[in-house]
């Protein structure tokens, strides 16, 4: 079927909307199932049950939109340099990618606006393209597929990277029936570099690009519900700075060292940390407009509440 709207098109409107990347892949299966389920066979993901479920859907697009042919990916750089005093900050440090609006609203009000320039430029009355946006909440192996369409490598890190902004990247994608031209994966840059493995203080990171999500302070911080960190593990004073998230596989990157801001409005940083007992004296409506917009409303309440007991400083050994 031919289509009235090239993947050149396509590109330039989606960097005229802002992201910084953008490139186009099949819907074929991911190439790597096998180490997706390694993964839940050694139940790395913890408490992250959605990982388990609808895995088929996650290794074949197509079964998320009937008839896919075409994922195009995006992505938008969130890095903003730290304030002064953050890299000393004793506790309450909150993940970069959090300092801002809540990434999923922001790159889905870019995704409906580049869905909605596809169909306006699609002049066949007779068959109306399927457009699916996803950010972050579908099963779909986005690292894999952004990879696959040429926006960079799946670093030892776990994480996406790019050549010119790191890993400081959030991604979303539009699955379509389509018959797009598909773009050419990018190299593999990591070579023979470790620091990212050597700096994670609870070795979450247990071989290059697999992530035992149980020891990872960003999962003991946000994903995990029943899990509070232990005291020993608080000790550690590098783990024991972060309430949300944590950016310290990140920092130690080579190919993160001269991201420029990002261009994002959305982006501007509005919260940097919050001190556990600052927290522990708000009350949940309170943290809500507080947080209005931020990722951190994602957050488990009373969770945040039983760590921010443990990293206080009244409550700390």
């Amino acid at each position: 079927m031919s289509v009235s709207i090239t993947s050149d098109q396509i590109k330039s409107f989606a960097l005229q909307l802002g992201f910084d990347l953008v490139g186009i892949t099949s819907a074929d299966p991911i190439a790597h199932s096998d180490q997706l389920h390694n993964y839940l066979r050694n139940n790395y993901q913890g408490e992250m049950d959605y990982l388990a479920r609808n895995v088929n859907k996650r290794i074949h697009p197509d079964q998320l939109v009937p008839g896919a042919c075409s994922v195009i990916c995006t992505a938008l750089n969130y890095y903003q340099p730290d304030p002064d005093n953050f890299s000393h900050l004793a506790r309450g440090k909150i993940a970069r990618y959090a300092w801002g609006t809540d990434y999923h609203l922001v790159v889905k009000n870019k995704l409906k606006q580049l869905a909605d320039f596809i169909s306006a430029q699609h002049n066949q009355p007779d068959h109306q393209h399927l457009l699916r946006c996803f950010v972050d909440t579908a099963p779909l192996a986005e690292k894999e597929l952004a990879a696959r369409a040429g926006l960079g490598w799946i670093g030892k890190n776990n994480l996406l990277i790019n050549q010119q902004f790191g890993s400081w990247l959030v991604l979303g994608e539009i699955v379509t029936d389509l018959p797009l031209n598909h773009d050419q994966p990018a190299a593999d840059q990591c070579a023979d570099c470790s620091r990212c493995l050597d700096a994670c203080p609870t070795q979450a990171l247990v071989q290059p690009r697999t992530l035992d999500a149980r020891r990872c302070i960003s999962y003991l911080t946000i994903e995990a519900k029943s899990t509070i960190p232990n005291k020993e593990i608080l000790k550690n004073p590098q783990v024991a700075q972060w309430i949300f998230g944590c950016d310290l596989c990140q920092n130690t990157c080579p190919f993160n060292q001269n991201t420029t801001a990002a261009k994002e409005p959305g982006f501007q940083p509005r919260h940097y940390s919050i001190k556990p007992d600052q927290l522990l004296k708000m009350s949940h409506p309170e943290f809500e407009k507080h947080f209005a917009h931020s990722p951190l409303l994602h957050a488990d309440w009373n969770h945040l509440r039983q760590l921010a007991k443990q990293l206080a400083p009244s409550q700390a050994e």
